[in-house]
């Protein structure tokens, strides 16, 4: 097992070298540092606690041409880091390893969140090749696991680790756990399985009600899940897993803030600096995770126009102006550009630059 610090990962301070280096440039010629391709609606899975269950109803996915031309557009505006992600299962789109392949080949670090189902023999020789791959888990009871995804294959969700280290040693393999009313009973057997089985970490997210389907976490499970992390605080590995930050943050995975605080700043820094894109499987471009199918954030449609001619357009500059005035009003919420945003403002007050990790998927 490679030594991988979970808290250097997740670690808000990565925004800073960005932030010193693009903040004094013209922010209209600056490509995004990281974009989240969410090409498709399908998947191998059916989870309860899926925040993306009613956009996939829409059964959309992005044509080749489409995925083709946003590529080339990515590569020419000096993307840094591509993540392949949700919506669906991203290895179930057609050509998703061309297109992986393509970014890598122009020097784009990459990362892949995935159930991991899907991935054949055939692609490990290329998935040796990403910065890291975070396999989403479930539970350690097959009846928990099954009423959970609506599939049946309970012993893959843990086997990826053991697959990939007989070909490679430097892609970090890291487990995700979303907590919901099913299996948070047994977030400490999922923890301690997915370091046995080779995980380099596992992160557990509480669901997340984005879509405002009652899916989060009552009150009455999130004390329990905080009693059972008290109970074994001292079997949890802080490098590892986040078990201890989510029950000091009150089984929360994402920093809320108060408006107050940002009210002589103004703005959401890392919408300024064109932090990130999030390109939807309906072709619309976001800048906030959050914020996905909202339409009146969106700041293009790739099927409409290229990615080229919707970045930094005059739409996209009115959507930060959007984003700014949520976020020094306190609006934005299970967002990580809170904590980028906090690190920003610390740094501006006091001139002080930290020690920062070097990392583009920001």
């Amino acid at each position: 097992m490679k030594n991988v610090d979970l808290k250097e990962l997740l670690n808000p301070l990565k925004i800073l070298p960005h932030f010193i280096e693009r903040n004094s440039q013209n922010k209209n010629i600056l490509g995004p540092v990281a974009v989240e391709f969410h090409w498709c609606t399908t998947c191998n899975y059916n989870c309860v606690h899926c925040s993306y269950a009613q956009r996939r109803k829409n059964f959309k996915v992005l044509s080749q041409e489409v995925v083709e031309q946003t590529v080339k557009d990515l590569i020419n505006l000096g993307v840094k880091a591509v993540y392949f992600s949700g919506g669906g299962e991203p290895t179930t789109y057609k050509n998703w390893d061309k297109y992986a392949k393509k970014f890598l080949d122009n020097g784009i670090e990459t990362a892949l969140i995935t159930n991991s189902v899907p991935i054949q023999d055939k692609d490990l020789n290329l998935l040796k090749k990403f910065n890291y791959i975070a396999v989403s888990v479930y539970s350690t009871n097959e009846d928990e696991y099954k009423k959970i995804t609506g599939a049946d294959n309970f012993d893959r969700q843990f086997a990826l680790p053991k697959i990939l280290q007989s070909k490679n040693e430097n892609v970090i393999v890291g487990a995700r756990c979303v907590i919901n009313s099913i299996n948070y009973n047994t977030i400490i057997s999922n923890y301690k399985k997915a370091i046995e089985e080779g995980f380099d970490y596992i992160i557990f997210i509480p669901a997340v009600d984005y879509e405002q389907k009652k899916i989060d976490l009552s009150d009455d499970i999130k004390l329990m899940v905080q009693e059972l992390i008290n109970q074994n605080a001292g079997d949890i590995d802080p490098k590892k897993t986040n078990l201890l930050g989510l029950g000091e943050k009150g089984i929360q995975h994402y920093k809320h803030h108060n408006g107050d605080k940002f009210k002589d700043y103004k703005c959401c820094s890392c919408a300024e600096i064109r932090a990130n894109a999030f390109i939807n499987y309906d072709g619309n471009v976001y800048l906030c995770q959050p914020l996905i199918g909202q339409e009146e954030f969106s700041i293009g449609n790739i099927n409409e126009q290229p990615f080229s001619k919707i970045w930094n357009s005059e739409r996209h500059n009115s959507v930060i102006q959007k984003l700014n005035e949520r976020f020094v009003t306190g609006h934005c919420i299970d967002c990580r550009s809170i904590s980028h945003n906090i690190k920003i403002y610390e740094y501006l007050k006091s001139k002080e630059l930290p020690n920062c990790p070097n990392d583009s998927f920001v």
